[in-house]
């Protein structure tokens, strides 16, 4: 099958505390945005009693250190550290009859970037095994949790409120929209920006959607009244990332001054994202934060 591996963005962004299993609570809206990784991937049933088998091919097309830090992991690489190895690992004893898999992947996601990367990866693999297994929905969602906290996510279609730590979905209307993505040449690291929240320990209540969000929120989130909203969900990793890298302040000030509408860090970051009223005024602003952050890579986004 030929498709794409789609990345997301957070619009707010909320740790309520840390778990006893040393994770963190999180409530968030997840995007999937028409960025992403092309994948072509080729399934082969082999003959019964047969290893199971996979086989990557890779482009990468990351820039600076990223680009180096794909390759480590690639199939030129340690390809046993690759989330699509790691996934295929996990999933490979449930499925009903030994396969091989081959999978051709053009790297566009930024690692540390917080928009998805390999967790999409690994979920659109995942997508495609599962027909070849009987693993219910609930473990299916469990298997992909167990690979990465954003994984589960990438199994969905739409939109969707996000708790536990990541796995707990609630599919939502969110108007369609456009924008940039900004990708500094320095990524964060997940760990350290969750440890630099200091969120006290607290139990784990039980996995409860996440219904916080007053109705005038959800409405403005399915009319795309992002004005409304730019105050309201906000990323709480934002004041951290400021701290650590200050440039990223100056971007969120860039993107407000060439028009955007709504602007956040995504996840844990290092990726910053603008949304604008229309793809005129994106492009217009595209130009403009350009010129003013020369060494930033920009991309343009749907959703």
């Amino acid at each position: 099958m030929k498709s794409i591996s789609f990345g997301k963005i957070n619009i707010g962004l909320f740790v309520p505390f840390k778990r006893e299993d040393g994770l963190h609570e999180i409530r968030s809206v997840f995007v999937p945005i028409s960025l992403g990784d092309p994948m072509d991937v080729e399934i082969i049933s082999l003959p019964s009693g047969s290893n199971p088998e996979i086989h990557l091919s890779s482009e990468n097309h990351l820039q600076g250190y990223r680009h180096a830090k794909f390759e480590e992991v690639s199939e030129r690489g340690d390809f046993s550290r690759n989330i699509l190895y790691k996934a295929f690992q996990k999933l490979v004893t449930y499925l009903s009859q030994p396969v091989s898999v081959s999978i051709h992947l053009q790297k566009y996601l930024p690692p540390e970037g917080g928009i998805g990367g390999g967790s999409s990866n690994a979920g659109f693999l995942l997508k495609e095994l599962f027909p070849l297994t009987k693993l219910s929905k609930d473990e299916q969602i469990s298997l992909a949790k167990s690979i990465g906290a954003d994984v589960p996510f990438f199994l969905q279609s739409s939109a969707c409120f996000v708790s536990g730590i990541g796995e707990v979905l609630e599919p939502i209307s969110v108007a369609k929209g456009t924008g940039i993505l900004a990708i500094p040449p320095f990524g964060l690291s997940t760990a350290s920006m969750y440890a630099g929240l200091q969120k006290s320990l607290q139990k784990p209540y039980g996995s409860q959607v996440w219904k916080s969000l007053a109705e005038d929120l959800i409405r403005s989130l399915q009319v795309g009244d992002w004005a409304y909203l730019q105050n309201r969900l906000e990323n709480e990793f934002e004041k951290i990332a400021f701290q650590t890298q200050p440039l990223l302040k100056e971007l969120r000030l860039g993107f407000f001054e060439s028009g955007a509408v709504y602007a956040s860090l995504s996840g844990s970051g290092s990726c910053y994202y603008g949304i604008y009223p229309s793809g005129r005024e994106r492009d217009e602003a595209l130009r403009n934060v350009s010129n003013r952050f020369p060494d930033m890579e920009f991309r343009t986004f749907s959703f």
